[in-house]
């Protein structure tokens, strides 16, 4: 008697099926039909008791009582009710399904529709995709089949840890035992993208050696994303799943995911808007890109993040952007260079308070105003529009470059980005002189979770761009010098961690002068051995990391336990400025102490970790 028959194929170049027909009793009957198509073109067609999954080669058409599950991965559709269930792991879309007004899912008797395999692997996952499809003995109609299905399957699909492994036979197995019906058949069908899976298994084990992720990085793999055919868009979400499946990352993005749906049901509050720009400059040094963030922000809704009144940022901008359909004037006095500073301020603070509904007045103002240029109306209000948003790309990408340089470890510049960076900046110092300075340079400063080393690179750069703009360097010379910083940054920072690991090892004592030179002989001859050919010792550069790995032990061993009894902002700030330890690597050491220590995030107190 069969069990569980299985069929392996490939319907296109790029993407390979694996079909399971599981039950308690089966029909050696074939379950499975090979078509031909105009033009020699193969299709694959699975059968259930009337109903059908069909491949074809370019989208999968379906029909029958069933659903599609996968797991999420950035840029999936997620529900706000998946967001607070951190066990949810997996995306399930069941046919014939949809949601209302209300919120609620609502079924219909239509059970069959069809799916481009370029939709499947966007909206659903990048890697693999499951089809299922149910054969039950109940009396029901389709319609009332799905909702039973649902119910019934619906939590443990949606937890199960078996689509993102790719386990088909296990999954099939817990469908069917959760079921517990066994005139049951189960026909289970995963699509898998053999370019995009290639893709991620190179970006694993790059992520896996370096633990770094950067524009070196990027670019290094991008090379054979070219070679693969793999979209941009597609390896960026690839790299998101591997840099957030890491324990460290996980922890932070599930924290603020967190925040989001306390600040969802309770409100916003000065306390949950500073631990969420906490936990986005936490996350830019772990390498977590900003869209990341963005997306989970834009699952809010507008009304939520902001105050019951509009901020002040909204009703300005909402003001100026209405005056150029009320006011008589033209519309480029309308919105003229103090006009243009506002809006920017305004982008800025809407960025600050992770508000939804400054994106919202800007998509409106831009939409009237096509809807009107295209019926024949004026067309210069949407031309100023026009510029205006090309002055807030203008910052968004100088913000890119200049954060990067503050916030990550080993950042370095290119010469196009500085050529870039020249450019925005004439651009927004053309506006209102010093303007760059203000809402570019001086908020990445000013931040107190910028990189000691990152503020020295951010201070070389902008002092570069003067001096390209006098015509006394080039823009070549200006990487140089920020990637000579970022060259010093990297070397010290691999010999913080060789000392850390031979601490772990072996015993030295770090106030005798020979233990210490030994300790230097041998970080320098394992890197030495490491890098090989590559291999550089920049001068100090042993010495300043064995400062951080004592001042590190010191606030560990004699300040920390103190502040968990008795919270001491001012002493905490007093030592930071002290040792010059970066406030990322202090919270980095804090989370490792009450993990290792058991002690709960909340029982430590908001007054000491949210600024």
């Amino acid at each position: 008697m069969f069990k569980d028959i299985r069929v392996h194929g490939a319907i296109t170049p790029e993407i390979d099926y694996y079909a399971n027909l599981a039950g308690e009793s089966l029909l050696p009957a074939p379950f499975y039909e090979v078509q031909t198509e105009e033009g020699g073109t193969a299709a694959v067609a699975f059968f259930l008791s009337g109903m059908y999954l069909r491949l074809g080669p370019s989208g999968v058409a379906f029909s029958g009582t069933g659903g599609v599950v996968s797991e999420y991965m950035f840029g999936s559709p997620m529900p706000l009710q998946d967001l607070g269930h951190k066990e949810v792991r997996n995306r399930l879309v069941m046919f014939g399904a949809f949601t209302g007004e209300g919120g609620g899912l609502s079924f219909t008797a239509n059970v069959s529709g069809e799916t481009s395999y370029e939709t499947l692997f966007l909206d659903g996952n990048a890697l693999c995709n499951y089809f299922f499809l149910l054969k039950t003995p109940w009396p029901f109609s389709a319609r009332r089949t799905q909702e039973v299905l649902l119910r019934t399957l619906g939590r443990v699909l949606k937890r199960s840890d078996f689509p993102g492994a790719g386990a088909d036979s296990d999954l099939s197995a817990e469908i069917l035992k959760e079921l517990a019906e066994p005139g049951a058949t189960l026909l289970l069908l995963r699509l898998a993208h053999r370019p995009h899976q290639q893709f991620h298994q190179f970006v694993r084990e790059t992520y896996r050696k370096t633990r770094e992720w950067g524009e070196t990085q990027k670019r290094f793999v991008d090379t054979l994303g070219g070679e693969l055919g793999v979209m941009e868009y597609q390896r960026e979400r690839i790299a998101i799943d591997i840099l957030y499946k890491d324990a460290q990352n996980k922890q932070i993005v599930d924290e603020y995911k967190d925040v989001l749906l306390g600040i969802m049901m309770n409100g916003a509050d000065p306390s949950a808007l500073a631990r969420l720009n906490s936990l986005r400059n936490l996350a830019m040094r772990h390498s977590l890109p900003r869209s990341l963030f963005d997306t989970l922000d834009g699952l809010m809704p507008a009304q939520k993040m902001a105050q019951r009144e509009e901020r002040d940022y909204l009703r300005g901008a909402r003001e100026i952007f209405e005056g150029l359909f009320l006011s008589s004037k033209p519309p480029a006095e309308v919105i003229g260079p103090a006009e243009v500073v506002r809006l920017l301020q305004y982008k800025q603070a809407a960025q600050q308070y992770h508000d939804n509904g400054f994106e919202q007045i800007l998509l409106d103002a831009g939409r009237v105003l096509d809807e009107r240029a295209a019926d024949g109306g004026d067309i210069e209000p949407f031309e100023v529009f026009s510029q205006v948003v090309t002055y807030f790309d203008r910052l968004d990408n100088a913000e890119a470059v200049v954060n990067q340089l503050a916030f990550m470890e080993h950042a370095t510049v290119t010469e196009d980005r500085v050529r870039s960076l020249v450019g925005n900046k004439r651009e927004l110092d053309a506006i209102e002189p010093g303007l760059f300075h203000a809402l570019v340079v001086e908020p990445a400063l000013r931040n107190p979770y910028a990189l000691r080393v990152g503020r020295r690179k951010v201070e070389a750069l902008y002092e570069g761009l003067g001096h390209i703009e006098k015509g006394e360097r080039t823009h070549s010379e200006v990487a140089d010098l920020v990637n000579a910083l970022a060259q010093q940054e990297s070397g010290q920072r691999h010999r913080y961690e060789c000392i850390r690991a031979r601490l772990k090892q072996s015993y030295f004592n770090l106030s005798n002068a020979i233990h210490v030179r030994l300790l230097e002989r041998e970080v320098e001859g394992e890197l030495r051995k490491r890098q090989g050919e590559a291999f550089e010792s920049p001068p100090g550069a042993f010495a300043a990391a064995l400062e951080d790995v004592k001042a590190e032990s010191e606030y560990l061993n004699d300040l920390y336990p103190k502040l968990l009894e008795s919270p001491d902002p001012p002493a905490r700030d007093a030592f930071l400025l002290r040792t010059g330890l970066d406030r990322y690597r202090l919270e980095d050491l804090e989370r490792e102490y009450r993990i290792a220590h058991g002690i709960e995030e909340e029982a430590v107190g908001s007054a000491l970790f949210d600024r």
